[in-house]
């Protein structure tokens, strides 16, 4: 129970928010309380029934194909994918700047710099997954751990010394401070933000099989985790806030701002390039785990016949080969945007794009449970959602109707202080990205032809393991 609570942990928490989040102020706490409430919770518990009824590779594809059939299964699948892409530069940045600080800060503000580290990064984990992380999966855990936990950990504690000493906080500190002070709907679609910074629990549904007692002990896990991300990540976001000004915060390096702007003056700054370097390896890490995964839920798809047959080809150790290697021409082109403009406007841009496209998914997973305890009531689940069908209806109904709402409010212009866009294209902009992304795979569906499927490998062919 323990283990899962703390891969649940690790696979949320992670540096690429922090700033952003950190953006809100004192506020932040009531939001991720909330967030947790409606979106975190629900996830979970949906992931823990579905992923103990169907235990079988696909997750989420063979979930939603269960229940709503192959095309719905293959747009859940495609938007977990497509998500991810464009999730990719916005840690790549992280990943960039870090090595920055570990050398030369004023790297981290070059954009040629930024965008060359983050395809190096990028492709070297791509080539190392092509053979699999089997052997290294215990490394890329422990680089999580360093990379992410001990520089929040260390960031708080400085925030703490900060305040003690009698230094002057950049946000409000006080009790009528967690009251949220909403006074249009751009600020309130700014505030989604933080929902993409507590997806991704549905990844570790694999693992609830193997859990002892599940009925007890996966609530027990979600409800340790949930605690230990809002502790992580509400008070590693105030460290950044409380520091450094509003207007200040480089949403790709505020937590290493910290370090900096703290232990530069007091004779310290020795210590930032060591921290810099743990956050790079946190974010490879962090990157290596994730890499894999959905390009895995399209390689079951691939045996469906419902891709092209170029998209099935395999490694001799049995790795998506071709969908990698899309998805690296995709992600390298999509970290090429950021010399074209503000770095901070793309990361809130690919943040925003990235947290719609997610959604459509969750919403699939959501309206799957609801139809698979109807359809399929007597398929044996390790764990059920308490309260039969009014508990799965309220749990994942309530959260399947926050998703929509949430896609609809993200097409409005965001209006915060710490974030200017420009709201003429806005809209437009990411209308377009929405249309294409759900585009594509009705499409495939479409015209889809029955050679694919002869040409398909056999799912249980592949001799290749996930690193995590």
């Amino acid at each position: 129970m323990f283990t899962l609570a703390m891969m649940n942990t690790a696979i949320v928490v992670g540096l690429e928010g922090l700033s952003e989040v950190g953006s809100f102020g004192l506020e932040l706490v009531t939001y991720y309380a909330l967030f947790t409430l409606c979106f975190f919770v629900p996830v979970g518990l949906v992931a823990a029934e579905l992923g103990a009824g169907w235990p079988h590779e696909g997750g989420v594809y063979l979930w939603v194909k269960e229940a709503l059939g192959q095309r719905a299964a293959l747009v859940a699948v495609w938007c977990q994918w497509i998500q991810i892409l464009v999730w990719y530069p916005t840690v790549l940045a992280v990943c960039a700047v870090s090595l920055a600080y570990a050398v030369h800060p004023a790297l981290g503000q070059s954009p040629i710099f930024v965008v060359g580290v983050s395809l190096a990064v990028f492709w070297l984990a791509t080539l190392v997954n092509f053979r699999g992380l089997h052997s290294t999966g215990v490394l890329t855990t422990w680089l999580l751990y360093l990379g992410t936990i001990v520089p929040v950990l260390v960031a708080i504690g400085l925030a703490g010394w900060w305040l003690l000493s009698g230094r002057t906080s950049a946000i409000e500190l006080g009790f009528d401070a967690l009251v949220p002070q909403v006074h249009s709907v751009g600020q309130f679609v700014g505030i989604l933000a933080v929902f993409s910074f507590l997806s991704g629990l549905e990844a570790n549904a694999v693992h609830f099989k193997r859990v002892h007692n599940p009925q007890k002990s996966i609530p027990r896990a979600l409800l340790l985790s949930s605690v230990l991300v809002l502790l992580i990540s509400v008070l590693g976001a105030l460290s950044v806030a409380v520091m450094v000004p509003v207007a200040e915060i480089d949403l790709a390096a505020g937590t290493l701002q910290v370090f900096s702007k703290v232990l530069d003056p007091i004779g310290w700054g020795v210590i930032v390039p060591v921290i810099a370097v743990l956050a790079l390896l946190g974010m490879i890490g962090h990157i290596m785990v994730w890499i894999i995964g959905p390009t895995e839920s399209i390689r079951v798809a691939a045996g469906d016949g419902l891709i092209p047959p170029f998209m099935q080809r395999l490694t001799k150790q049995g790795a998506p080969r071709n969908v990698m290697l899309v998805q690296g021409v995709v992600v390298s082109a999509v970290c090429m945007l950021m010399l074209l403009d503000n770095l901070n406007a793309i990361f809130y841009i690919l943040t925003i794009v990235s947290a719609q496209i997610y959604l459509v998914m969750y919403v699939l997973m959501f309206i799957s449970a609801i139809v698979l305890r109807k359809t399929h009531p007597h398929v044996e689940r390790a764990f059920r959602i308490p309260g039969g069908k009014v508990g799965i209806w309220i749990i994942a109904g309530g959260a399947a109707l926050c998703c929509l709402a949430g896609i609809g409010f993200m097409f409005i212009p965001p209006d915060s202080e710490a974030m200017q866009l420009n709201t003429t294209w806005f809209t437009p902009l990411i209308g377009a990205a929405f249309v294409l992304v759900l585009g594509v795979p009705l499409m495939l569906y479409r015209f889809r032809k029955p050679q694919w499927s002869d040409q398909a490998t056999p799912h249980e062919d592949g001799v290749w393991e996930r690193g995590d």
